[in-house]
């Protein structure tokens, strides 16, 4: 499109006939590009080319047989000739693209480039149309196009993609409405097939992966044939289903994130000028073990942050390898106004202020001693092995380690669609030792010196994993399906250590569901430094927990002194509300969430903070107290007995003397067996 182009008249079209070419050539290079899966096998990465492959597949069926594109009048005439010699550009390009980086950078900007054609507005397109040349002739992309961790929840899908969206029934769980849903979100036109075949072969090889939303519109996955459902639709197939099933609700695919304590990172690198004038930026420093004598023992695996402007996460950081070194992008003696290190499991954290470290300086740790108390057992410590017997707990999380010797795991399994379910319910590649912390502060058995104990050691525990082994959020949809496991495998409390800000209505459906069958789900209120509690924390149906902590629990410099905030409790000055904790009216009961050491995988127990320890310390009261009493228990399965469980909790809860938004009705007061 490089000689100015004649103005369309009206009634002007791009023939969509003439754009057959076009259409084969978009498969080809979905094809193309889903082969890259091969070669790139980390999860984040597959995901990046299944997105892009299912968005060009998307493309070619909304471009087969469809409607003539009307131009807009006075506006550059394009023709179906140059949109499909602009693919063939792209095509040339991308066999010439080695990074992976370059290759969705060019089919980012050819999807953006149809996205202008589908409009017709000429000049639009005549730009679009630049841009796409100068980023095939660039044959690599701008800085940071591949920066950070890859998510599904930043898509937004064009007016062509179909995005993924969650089905449900206007009430519940279960409808006859949901039975027919196969039938109501078929296109109402069927789609001509040149390109069919090609579409199939890409289709089949995507499918195998289980990431779906090609052929649109489609059932992704369901949980029942009358159940909630996972869709892949346009926004067109989302108002032909609002009007062909009015008894089904549409609702968007959200992510959830644990509700651990988020760990400080550096948000910027150092001031490198000095590096410019030729000043070495290497600072080597060693983490060892404190208390050793004589010679010191390495610590391996722990992360030393060092902050010059803590304010704007300026600084550098750096993993200590196996003789506890750690090289960081500073300047020996530079001041730093923080200093932060988060042990590996075994080992306290450590944070100072106003420091200034020299080349080959030792930070020592502190080991856990699991004979002295953290706050969780000397509030709740010493329960009894029958403490909870006859209860039945769900931890809906990232799994949980059933090798570890002082964890029992009745049973469980994965949600994770986009894993195809697989792996079961151990903990997840990554993350996987937040659920088996969670786990460990209900029902550890252990015993101090070798381990600790949890709260309620006698329930039968089951592991239902939401997140996947990518590290990434765990989906409302596989949240809801866990819910509704749970609920099914008699569970009588349910665990949500996670969190979000998105109002969402299929969680909250899948909670109220719950509890009109005798289970309540006790969850976490999240991590934003007081900010609003987050969902599905906030629903009524869900009982809120925010998390408080204890000065004199854990070392006076681990990591844990960064939580320390005001206010303190009105009988005790070093109780007070953890800094992270959100708040709010919808808190119902607080609970010890600041330097927990629990079990996590490997044999091993680690120091974590977070709502998502307070919320099952709760839980795990919770359950002690409900073993207390079998009348209950034995009750029908309906709200009453969810009513009567949660009048149990809510009476045995006493408050610290902090305000209602911040401790709800207050802490649980210890309960074993008679």
């Amino acid at each position: 499109m490089g000689e100015p182009l004649e103005p369309a008249r009206a009634g002007d079209v791009i023939d969509a006939r003439a754009l057959q070419h076009a259409v084969g050539r978009l498969v080809e290079l979905a094809g193309e590009f889903c082969d890259a899966v091969a070669d790139n096998t980390t999860f984040p990465e597959q995901r990046q080319i299944l997105r892009r492959t299912h968005s060009l597949l998307n493309l070619s069926t909304w471009l087969d047989g469809g409607p003539d594109i009307a131009l807009a009048p006075g506006q550059p005439r394009v023709t179906a000739a140059q949109v499909n010699d602009a693919i063939d550009y792209v095509m040339a390009a991308s066999s010439r693209c080695g990074a992976l980086a370059a290759r969705i950078a060019l089919i980012d900007a050819l999807l953006d480039f149809f996205q202008d054609v589908l409009r017709g507005e000429g000049d639009a397109i005549v730009a679009s149309a630049r841009r796409l040349k100068d980023a095939c002739d660039a044959g690599a992309p701008s800085a940071g196009v591949l920066a950070g961790r890859y998510r599904l929840a930043d898509f937004h899908a064009r007016a062509w993609e179909a995005a993924q969206y969650v089905l449900m029934p206007l009430r519940g769980l279960r409808s006859p409405d949901m039975a027919e849903i196969g039938e109501a979100v078929q296109p109402e036109r069927a789609p001509v097939t040149a390109a069919s075949g090609a579409i199939a072969r890409v289709a089949s090889t995507i499918g195998t992966l289980q990431t779906a939303n090609v052929a649109t519109p489609q059932i992704l996955h369901s949980t029942h044939a009358d159940g909630p459902k996972l869709a892949a639709l346009t926004s067109d197939d989302v108002l032909q289903l609002k009007a062909r099933a009015p008894g089904v609700r549409v609702l968007p695919l959200v992510y959830y994130e644990l509700t651990r304590r988020p760990m400080l990172e550096v948000a910027k690198g150092p001031d490198h000028a000095a590096a410019a004038l030729g000043a070495a930026l290497a600072l080597t420093v060693q983490v060892v073990r404190a208390g050793t004598g004589g010679r010191p023992a390495p610590v391996a695996g722990a992360r030393v942050i060092a902050f010059t402007d803590f304010a704007q996460r300026v600084g550098a950081e750096s993993l200590s390898d196996a003789s506890g070194m750690a090289k960081l992008d500073l300047q020996a003696g530079v001041p730093l106004q923080a200093l932060l290190v988060y042990g590996p499991p075994g080992y306290w954290g450590l944070f100072r202020r106003d420091v200034t470290l020299r080349k080959g300086e030792t930070l020592a740790l502190q080991p856990i001693d699991l004979g002295a108390p953290d706050f969780l057992s000397k509030l709740y410590g010493g329960a009894p092995d029958n403490a909870g017997a006859g209860v039945t707990v769900g931890v809906i999380d990232t799994g949980v380690d059933d090798t570890h010797p002082d964890l029992v795991v009745a049973g469980g399994a994965a949600f994770v669609v986009a894993e195809n379910d697989a792996g079961g319910a151990g903990p997840a590649a990554i993350d996987g030792d937040h659920g088996s912390h969670v786990a460990g502060i209900i029902a550890s058995r252990g015993r101090p010196p070798s381990g600790k104990r949890g709260v309620a050691p006698g329930v039968r525990l089951m592991s239902y994993r939401v997140f996947p082994n990518g590290g990434t959020g765990a989906t409302n949809y596989d949240i809801v399906r866990a819910i509704d496991r749970g609920v099914a495998d008699g569970c009588d409390l349910l665990n949500l250590s996670l969190g979000g800000s998105t109002r969402d209505e299929a969680v909250r459906e899948a909670i109220k569901d719950a509890f009109d069958k005798g289970t309540l789900c006790i969850v976490a209120t999240g991590n934003d430094g007081r900010g609003p509690v987050s969902y599905p924390a906030r629903w009524p149906e869900a009982v809120a927990v925010s998390a408080v902590g204890d000065t004199g629990t854990f070392p006076a410099e681990s990591s844990e002194a960064l939580d320390v905030l005001a206010p303190f409790a009105r009988d005790d000055a070093a109780v007070f509300v953890a800094g992270f904790s959100n708040v709010g009216e919808e808190v119902d009961l607080t609970g010890p969430g600041v330097g927990i050491v629990s079990t996590v995988p490997g044999g091993a127990y680690a120091v974590m903070s977070g709502t998502s320890m307070a919320c099952p310390a709760v839980t795990g009261v919770a359950a002690a107290l409900l073993a207390c009493h079998p009348e209950v228990l034995a009750m029908p399965r309906d709200s009453r007995r969810a009513v009567e469980m949660l009048r149990l909790v809510n009476a045995a809860a006493g408050t610290l003397g902090f305000e209602r938004t911040f401790e709800g009705l207050g802490m649980l007061a210890p309960h074993a067996p008679d």
